[in-house]
């Protein structure tokens, strides 16, 4: 009996030594220790700001075109592109290694871009025009316009695209629609009837859940892309400004820009699962995954600010300077 319990012992310490548990002083350490850039655009003051995450300060500032509000990071975090929303008609594209303005792509014929993807070869860019009512692809390098499909709809805005880059949706403010557009043949496809003042959305990797956030009433629903049938929708928004989801895509965050706040749901069962109030007056809009952690990046746009918000904890784990009015958000290793 003594030898068992001598055993049972060892083992306890063994593994205590081998696994200790992580104190709160662990966890504000892997916090401090995140590594990379974030890039992020300040609507007021017509820049982006690099903001290092090591000092947590602003490192450099970069002009863009008059007002801009969205922006993309390519995946091997050597480009980002901003979308020149309020009177810019243009996309502002950077080199983020040698952090200077490689080009500014113009678009007089397709003003006022707003929402942005980049397609899977990086090079190409698709993005909404809500001026002109339309979806738009570009190359980024050449700055040639290769595309364009008009949704036929009012106040074309943000959009999402399916993993194998066969659709492309697009939500339509004022028409209160969603417009499926053909990515194979450049072509509309078809009008989604939605609620009332669609904006955000997103979409599962396998393209089978797209999810959508209504202005008008504050909600945010999920449709079945195969039959477009509604097998969920939460209540309780004010503004459900976007929606992003984490590596694995079991957790959908939607921050709410005037209720200042962030929801999460299980995507497997349609769930909440918890939330995350903000302070007072924070205004949340730009959102975006680090690209290895499940770790948010959350701009404040009244705060002039970014939070890093742990997606398992749904706590706030670190913050970050910005200018002006933050909106789009990007993270980079360069």
């Amino acid at each position: 009996m003594k030898g068992s319990r001598f055993t049972i012992l060892l083992i306890a310490t063994l593994s205590f030594l081998l696994c200790p548990p992580v104190s709160m002083s662990q966890e504000k350490e892997t916090a401090s220790t995140l590594q990379g850039t974030l890039v992020v655009v300040n609507k007021s003051d017509n820049s982006i700001s690099f903001i290092e995450l090591a000092t947590q300060k602003i490192t450099n500032t970069l002009p863009t075109g008059k007002g801009p509000h969205e922006l993309i990071v390519s995946r091997d975090g050597k480009w980002a592109v901003s979308t020149d929303f309020v009177g810019g008609d243009s996309l502002t594209v950077f080199d983020l290694a040698q952090q200077k303005v490689a080009r500014t792509i113009n678009l007089e014929q397709y003003p006022g871009p707003h929402g942005i993807k980049f397609l899977n070869d990086q090079e190409r860019v698709a993005f909404t025009s809500g001026k002109s009512q339309h979806f738009v692809i570009a190359n980024i390098h050449s700055g040639e316009v290769l595309s364009a499909v008009n949704t036929q709809q009012q106040t074309t805005h943000m959009l999402a695209i399916s993993n194998n880059e066969e659709y492309a949706f697009t939500t339509n403010i004022r028409s209160n629609s969603i417009s499926k557009i053909s990515l194979k043949n450049n072509s509309l496809v078809k009008q989604i009837d939605t609620e009332e003042m669609p904006e955000a959305i997103n979409i599962s990797g396998d393209g089978k859940y797209l999810w959508y956030g209504a202005n008008k009433e504050g909600l945010v629903t999920v449709i079945d892309t195969n039959n477009e049938k509604v097998v969920a929708q939460f209540s309780g928004f004010s503004f459900p400004y976007r929606i992003l989801f984490s590596h694995d895509e079991k957790v959908a965050i939607v921050p709410d820009f005037r209720l200042h706040q962030v929801r999460f749901f299980d995507t497997t069962t349609f769930k909440e699962i918890g939330s995350l109030v903000l302070e007072e007056g924070a205004g949340p809009q730009g959102i975006t995954l680090h690209p290895q952690f499940d770790i948010a990046f959350l701009s404040l746009n009244l705060k002039n600010k970014i939070v890093a918000i742990d997606i398992s904890s749904r706590e706030i784990i670190a913050e970050y300077p910005t200018g002006n009015n933050p909106d789009g958000v990007g993270f980079t290793k360069q």
